[in-house]
């Protein structure tokens, strides 16, 4: 997968719980959750053979979505993704990434602290409540980062 997004030229991370495990989680991934902008979201579904991303919207989030099976395993593609809820606006592109060991490369995984936010964001109680079960052995720095960015949709809603 990264191979593919790389030969394409796409800027990428992974999010959900694969991140989660490769930043050290102890989190059993469905599925691989990868984020683009939403500008490359035709290129990126192309680059892994998945179908063309459609809108989807729900629950105050939206992106351009596509998901298909990639060496057994399930990819769930999101570009251009965004949470609006009681909380603010909140995009995608602009999180922060953490750099990690992935095999004999890396990769950037979104920020511990994000899927916090995001659910802050969209006013999910339960969301919130699994985001921070799954928050790494120091919380205090993702929650940290989670308050910044709930403060920057907050302002960004204004």
């Amino acid at each position: 997968m990264a191979a593919c997004l790389h030969a394409a030229g796409i800027t990428w991370r992974l999010a959900g719980s694969a991140g989660r495990l490769v930043l050290g989680g102890s989190v059993r991934p469905g599925d691989v959750d990868v984020e683009v902008a939403g500008c490359d979201a035709i290129a990126a579904a192309n680059a892994l053979g998945l179908p063309t991303p459609g809108l989807t919207r729900g629950g105050g989030w939206s992106s351009h979505r596509s998901e298909g099976i990639l060496d057994g395993v399930t990819v769930d593609l999101s570009a251009g993704l965004e949470v609006r809820g009681p909380g603010g606006v909140l995009r995608a592109d602009d999180a922060a990434t953490v750099g990690a060991r992935l095999g004999s490369g890396w990769v950037q995984v979104v920020a511990p602290g994000e899927s916090v936010a995001r659910a802050v964001v969209a006013g999910d109680v339960a969301r919130e409540q699994r985001a921070r079960a799954d928050l790494p052995a120091d919380a205090a720095v993702a929650l940290a980062y989670a308050e910044s960015r709930i403060a920057a949709a907050a302002s960004a809603a204004r």
